[in-house]
């Protein structure tokens, strides 16, 4: 029951280390019916969260950390706000002292994690890919993103320095 459980989580127990190569099948039946209700909600949503990015452009974020280009080819989802800084932990904690939340996301990357040992043994060097797994951070996004909110995080950011 453990080994399942983990397999229907990308392989994981804990979100961070991959011990198996697992699938993403955490959708029951009840979440399918009420996603399928919520589905016409979808553009907005990405609409709050490209607006959201944009509260953070107008607050000053660029002054701090560098701003994903925008094309005009591709929506961005902004599902997640990630940036790189180079002492993204010590940020991390400085955020987390003025109550915001933000955190880095897969610090182990993926050929170092133990699923991809029989794959890569180990001999593998990504360093381009091992300093963005070390550095990255996403910082607070939402559909809900607001002008205050965005000021708030820049300046927890700026503080930090």
């Amino acid at each position: 029951a453990e080994t399942a459980r983990a397999l229907h989580f990308h392989g994981s127990r804990d979100k961070r280390s991959f011990e198996l190569v697992g699938y993403n099948s955490r959708l029951d039946e009840l979440q399918a019916a009420l996603l399928r209700v919520l589905l016409a909600e979808v553009d907005r949503w990405s609409e709050g969260r490209r607006a959201g990015a944009g509260r953070y452009a107008d607050a000053g974020l660029a002054q701090h950390v560098t701003l994903p280009k925008m094309t005009h080819v591709y929506n961005t989802e902004f599902q997640l706000y990630l940036k790189t800084k180079p002492r993204a932990d010590e940020l991390i904690g400085a955020m987390r002292d003025a109550e915001i939340e933000a955190r880095g996301y897969y610090r182990t990357p993926l050929h170092r994690q133990p699923a991809m040992a029989p794959y890569v043994g180990g001999a593998v060097s990504l360093p381009a890919t091992e300093e963005l797994a070390r550095t990255n951070l996403a910082l607070p996004m939402s559909p809900v993103l607001g002008p205050a909110q965005a000021e708030a995080v820049v300046a927890a950011i700026a503080h930090s320095h």
